[in-house]
């Protein structure tokens, strides 16, 4: 069974919903969807690390586990850190593990989270985990800057097309760049797709006199005779204070 922070992290990273827990039952099910067999185990929730808003008061109620293949089954009584996908969401909750790690090996997060603001015992790892992500997107990203918006307008493109982007642009006065061609003290138009389609939705939406760290994409092909860039994805808006964790990662 793997141990350590790094182990942690990795785990929150690849699981959307965790929770400590005591097995209460093997071999048996709280669902009739999910079978039980010598991989199943009733847990009963004690404290829930991270989950998606729907989960997140978990604690105190019975969840069905699918135990992962690569594990030792735990016994009767065990009590455990379960990170999990979710399986079946009905009159009770299956979920399947993809990882477990021994309860005290979280404790530090659980009374951490417990003198802090955080919401959960994971937060801060989320938190951390984010901006990884950012920091990554951003290497990769064609100019960086920090801007308000001054300016917003539909482009007028084609719209009968289905999943259509519907395509604005917004224009940015620019107050610092932290990376790419792009003039300081001036203005860049900026497009982005104002669709809220599910291809589309997750991408920002800026709104007037917003400020923060925009991270940047060169447009390509008819795109560029409306602007030089574009935002696409939902990290390409951060709060401008982001900038310091940027730079800090880059030192």
């Amino acid at each position: 069974m793997p141990e350590g922070p790094e182990d942690v992290l990795e785990l929150v990273r690849r699981a959307p919903l965790s929770f400590v827990g005591t097995v209460t039952r093997l071999g048996d099910t709280r669902m009739a969807e999910v079978p039980a067999d010598e991989r199943t185990a009733v847990v009963q929730v004690d404290t829930v690390l991270h989950a998606p808003d729907a989960f997140k008061k978990l604690a105190g109620s019975e969840v069905t586990v699918q135990l992962s293949d690569e594990l030792d089954p735990p016994a009767v009584g065990d009590a455990a850190a379960f990170f999990a996908n979710g399986m079946v969401y009905g009159q009770g909750l299956a979920v399947q593990e993809v990882g477990r790690l021994p309860a005290d090996a979280v404790q530090q997060h659980v009374s951490l989270a417990a003198t802090s603001a955080d919401a959960m015992p994971f937060s801060a790892l989320q938190r951390d985990l984010g901006d990884e992500d950012m920091v990554a997107h951003a290497d990769e990203a064609d100019a960086v800057v920090v801007g308000v918006v001054v300016g917003l307008e539909e482009t007028g493109g084609d719209r009968s097309s289905e999943h259509n982007p519907d395509w604005w642009r917004a224009q940015l006065d620019v107050g610092y760049v932290e990376q790419g061609e792009v003039a300081p003290g001036g203005r860049i138009a900026v497009l982005y797709p104002n669709s809220l389609d599910f291809r589309w939705y997750k991408a920002p939406k800026p709104k007037a006199s917003q400020e923060g760290m925009w991270i940047l994409h060169a447009t390509e092909g008819a795109l560029t005779e409306w602007a030089p860039f574009q935002i696409l994805h939902p990290d390409d808006y951060q709060p401008a204070q982001k900038l310091e964790t940027l730079q800090a990662a880059r030192r």
